[in-house]
Order: C-alpha cells, then sequence, then structure tokens
C-alpha cells in the first residue's frame, strides 16, 4: 500500500501533502463537521521494522501527556493495517489564508519565519523561549526526550509557537541510540535532559539571528536585535544551553525556564523604571514648580518681610527642581554609558560564538 492510496484515516479526509519526514507523511485533513487538522500517516511497508516501532512508540508516549503550554495538542491516533497515524492542531497558514482555503495553505514554522531571513527581537525570542522552555519541562517531568527540536519542528498555532512532531520521543532511560537532525544533536547525542536543552538553545539563536543553525557563522541578519541592552544578557542564557559541555550546560529545561524568567523580570524593570518614570517625574516636579511659582506670585505684598519669604521659597523652590534634573540627568547618563557597554559586550560575545562555531 502506498501513501497516494491512504484516503482517509478514521473521520478524517485526507486532502494534500503539507509535509514530509523520514518516517511519515503530514497531511492537510477536514473532518465532516468542519474541523481542520494536521494528520500524520506512517506506513509500516515503507519504513523498517526499527523506525516504524520506534515512531509509533513515541506516539504512544505522547499520548499520556495532558494537553500543556508549549505542546502541539495530539487530537487523535489509530492503527491500522497499514500502519498508524496521528492527528495534531493544524498549524497557522504562512500567509494568513481563510480557514477552509486547503488549495492555497502553507504552515506556519519557525523555519519558514527565519527561512524570510526575519530576526525576532530580543522580547520575542524571550516569548518564545519561555513558551517552548515549559514545553520541554513538560516532557521531562515525565522523564522523556523530544530529540527533534529544531525550527521546522516549531509550530504557530493561534499565534503561539509550540513543539511539534513527538515521533523521536523516548523515556530518558532508554535512550541510546544517535538520532535528531544534523546540526541540532549535541556532541554527547542524546543521553539526558541536557540534550534537548541544547537543541532549543541552537533553535533560538537560530530565531534571533534570523539564519538557520548551519549558516549562523556568517553572523547576524540585519534585522536582529543586537542593540538591545538587554541583547548580551539573553545571549549569555543561549551560549549557557548550547555549551559544547554537558557539565557546563543546564542540566534541565526547569534550569533554563528558571533563568529566562528572571531575564523577563529584567525587561519588565527595564521598561518600567528607565524609559517612563524619567518624562513622569520630570512632568511632576515642573507641574510643581509652576504651581508653587504661581503661587508665590499672586496678589501684592505688604511688607519687606513677607516679600522677603516669598522670594526666599522661590528660591527654595528652583533649587529642589534644578537639583532634581541635573541627578536625573547624571542617572540617565549613566544608563546610556551601561548601554553602550552592554552594547560592547554583545559584540564581544557574538564575535566569540562566531570563533567557536567556526572551530
Amino acid at each position: 500500500m502506498t501513501v497516494n492510496r491512504v484516503e482517509k484515516c478514521g473521520v478524517w479526509t485526507l486532502c494534500r501533502e503539507i509535509g514530509r519526514g523520514a518516517a511519515g507523511v503530514v497531511y492537510l485533513a477536514t473532518a465532516p463537521v468542519g474541523r481542520f487538522a494536521a494528520v500524520k500517516v506512517c506506513l509500516r511497508a515503507e519504513q523498517g521494522d526499527v523506525r516504524y516501532e520506534r515512531e509509533l512508540r513515541g506516539a504512544k508516549l505522547y499520548m499520556r501527556i495532558p494537553p500543556s503550554e508549549g505542546l502541539v495538542r495530539l487530537l487523535g491516533f489509530g492503527e491500522c493495517a497499514w500502519g498508524f497515524y496521528t492527528v495534531m492542531e493544524l498549524a497557522d497558514d504562512e500567509f494568513g489564508a481563510r480557514p477552509g482555503a486547503t488549495a492555497v495553505y502553507r504552515p506556519k514554522t519557525l523555519s519558514s519565519v527565519i527561512a524570510g531571513e526575519k530576526a525576532l527581537s530580543v522580547k520575542e525570542s524571550l516569548k518564545l523561549g519561555l513558551t517552548l522552555a515549559k514545553g520541554l519541562v513538560t516532557l521531562q517531568r515525565h522523564h522523556l526526550l523530544h530529540r527533534d527540536i529544531k525550527p521546522g519542528n516549531v509550530i504557530s498555532v493561534h499565534g503561539r509557537f509550540v513543539l511539534s512532531d513527538p515521533g523521536l520521543l523516548i523515556e530518558e532511560s532508554e535512550a541510546a541510540s544517535l538520532v535528531g537532525t544534523p546540526g541540532y544533536v549535541p556532541p554527547e547525542n542524546f543521553v539526558g535532559a541536557g540534550g534537548d536543552v541544547y537543541s532549543l538553545g541552537l533553535t533560538l539563536k537560530a530565531a534571533s539571528f534570523g539564519r538557520p543553525v548551519e549558516e549562523l557563522a556568517m553572523g547576524p541578519t540585519l534585522e536582529s536585535d543586537t542593540s538591545s541592552p538587554l541583547f548580551a544578557a539573553w545571549w549569555r542564557i543561549l551560549n549557557k544551553a548550547t555549551h559544547p559541555d554537558a557539565m557546563k550546560r543546564y542540566r534541565s529545561a526547569k534550569a533554563l525556564l528558571k533563568d529566562l524568567q528572571s531575564l523577563r523580570l529584567q525587561v519588565a524593570f527595564s521598561i518600567f523604571s528607565w524609559k517612563v518614570p524619567f518624562f513622569v517625574e520630570l512632568a511632576v516636579f515642573g507641574l510643581a514648580f509652576l504651581i508653587l511659582y504661581m503661587f508665590f506670585s499672586d496678589g501684592s505684598s505688604h511688607g519687606g518681610r513677607r516679600a522677603r519669604r516669598r522670594v526666599e521659597q522661590k528660591a527654595a523652590a528652583q533649587e529642589v527642581l534644578d537639583e532634581f534634573t541635573d541627578r536625573r540627568v547624571k542617572e540617565e547618563r549613566a544608563n546610556i554609558e551601561k548601554a553602550r557597554q552592554a552594547a560592547q559586550k554583545v559584540k564581544a560575545d557574538i564575535e566569540k560564538a562566531m570563533k567557536e562555531i567556526k572551530r
């Protein structure tokens, strides 16, 4: 039996092929109630026994995991005489086509975003990293390894990227063979949780640079957010996640997620405590000074003592405003200097990373 002869999988009618891998073909499929999904068909006749059983085992392991953030939802599973199939959430359309436009549908993946040389900003990359790390935490909580994390297996569903294609899923205690996509496999192979962290780190580097992993040595694209004051901290996290020495890498997705969450707090506080308060405080102090000035200037002054007191009060108000302005200007200059130093550190980190990649 060939792929072309498989037309239905349960209630799902296969419309057309939208993806192909070493272990199966993915189809855009419809159900009688007007639903759409992605159906992966794995034919026993077209796979060796080892590969087929490995893919089948991965699907069954994934079925045990409850719906979780960062992981694609499995909507159905079935075994047939010709093999088995899995039904998953359908990715968003790459070009925003309306639901039901099956003839023009193309799945939106992180790989397709990178192919357009669109680098994600630090904020977008951090959001992506947090989501995927949470999905990986769920897998590791169930003592499972994904073993094939890469941009092509990160799809957009309802506007959020999630990990998909759990075909190489395996219990951590059973991981021994070399599988995965070249370029994303850690030096020690997938023998523990750190291997998936390595693959995720490279995936996030590709997203930040706007280049596939094999082109990282070319440096970031023009759209990359390397000028961000927080890029240095972001890049240090990714360098630790992709360290060639497994002992110096994050041991688990939970450890990686903790650092990503800390960086998210830095992003939030940097927006709140630097950019906004300077202008807000300056406006408040300026308004307060204006009110004081108008108050002390109102009406006629009778008596030298009263006039002198008002002059002294206005001088004191002006001194407070001048002191505040000088202090804030110094703080802003210090922030600018910190940003400049951070940019230099980013440049040094990138140059170091490029040398490591070339070696």
